[in-house]
């Protein structure tokens, strides 16, 4: 045998080994599909797409990647939980609002005054990704876009009480489940209809307002239905990265490593993104006419107390009074 000939005949071996491997990673390439519950050209959408998708797409590229299945129009928003659980597709972006009648925890994501890292640190986050593994089957990737908050939006100049108090008795305000409790405490008339119903609604009288983070409304265009938004805005947005429990199990560890990473990330990120879309989408409503209905000093004081007492005492429905002691201990600091 010539031995000069062993170390070719090794390098060719391992060349072959390394093309191997690398097509069958290439080949391996995990595809997850991914759904919005909101409308593809809302901001919340926008910052899912360009801060999570693109950037996992373009740092996973041959482990993991997410293929946009599309927002509503797929799944209506209120039955995309539901089906991201039977694993429908593998990855949901939702408001937690639209699935707290599987998972009242979620009012608690938008009853704080804490951030998401802050959650996270004091352990509050830690109490609730075991809600959402047992009621969606599912696990919490990004706790993202925490920078909007809400206001209510009015066709007609809103009321005051004796004490300058907003009085909306009576009023028919479209409604989700992140602000029906305050809603519900000024007196308003909820009526549930789609995000994508609400300017048709508005036009036809079906609704007189509603409420609605401080973004999105311009892209919507329905700036254009209302007269009054009422400041100060309250809640936070608790938008959520969720995937399919099944689906995250099953794959590769170096596919959740990039996963994790960029969630993290994205979850920071957006905090900025949302607040520098409230100040576009603020500066579009103050062109399209809205006027400012601001209550200020005891009435603003008073506007906000209510409106996160009414958040947490509708979870005291829900959930039992040492459960809802040891949330707002982490979530909500006096």
């Amino acid at each position: 045998m010539n031995r000069n000939r062993v170390p070719a005949r090794l390098a060719l071996l391992a060349g072959a080994a390394v093309f191997a491997f690398g097509a069958y990673a290439q080949a391996e390439e995990v595809v997850l599909r991914a759904q919005t519950a909101l409308p593809r050209n809302h901001d919340l959408s926008k910052s899912f797409l360009s801060g999570f998708v693109a950037r996992l797409n373009a740092e996973g590229k041959g482990v993991v990647r997410i293929h946009y299945v599309g927002g509503p129009e797929v799944t209506p928003a209120r039955k995309a939980a539901p089906a991201l659980k039977r694993g429908v597709f593998d990855m949901l972006h939702t408001p937690a609002a639209y699935h707290v009648g599987i998972i009242p925890h979620g009012l608690a994501m938008m009853a704080t005054n804490q951030t998401p890292a802050q959650v996270r640190a004091n352990g509050g986050f830690a109490m609730l990704e075991p809600k959402w593994r047992k009621g969606l089957n599912a696990k919490i990737l990004a706790w993202a876009e925490s920078g909007a908050q809400f206001h209510l939006y009015t066709v007609n100049e809103p009321k005051l009480k004796a004490d300058g108090s907003i009085d909306l008795t009576g009023v028919k305000m479209r409604t989700t489940g992140a602000y029906r409790p305050l809603l519900n405490a000024l007196g308003a008339t909820p009526v549930a209809i789609s995000a994508g119903e609400t300017f048709t609604g508005l036009q036809r009288g079906v609704v007189e307002g509603f409420g609605w983070p401080t973004v999105g409304l311009n892209d919507m265009g329905l700036a254009k239905a209302v007269k009054y938004r009422i400041d100060p805005p309250f809640y936070h947005l608790a938008n959520l990265v969720l995937v399919n429990l099944d689906k995250w199990s099953k794959l590769p560890r170096p596919a959740q490593a990039i996963l994790t990473k960029v969630g993290a990330a994205y979850e920071t990120a957006s905090i900025k993104t949302m607040l520098d879309a409230a100040d576009a989408d603020a500066a579009a409503v103050r062109k399209s006419g809205v006027k400012v209905f601001a209550l200020e000093g005891a009435a603003a004081k008073k506007y906000l107390a209510t409106a996160y007492d009414a958040m947490w005492a509708r979870l005291a429905t829900k959930l039992p009074k040492e459960e809802i002691a040891a949330l707002r201990a982490k979530f909500y600091r006096e």
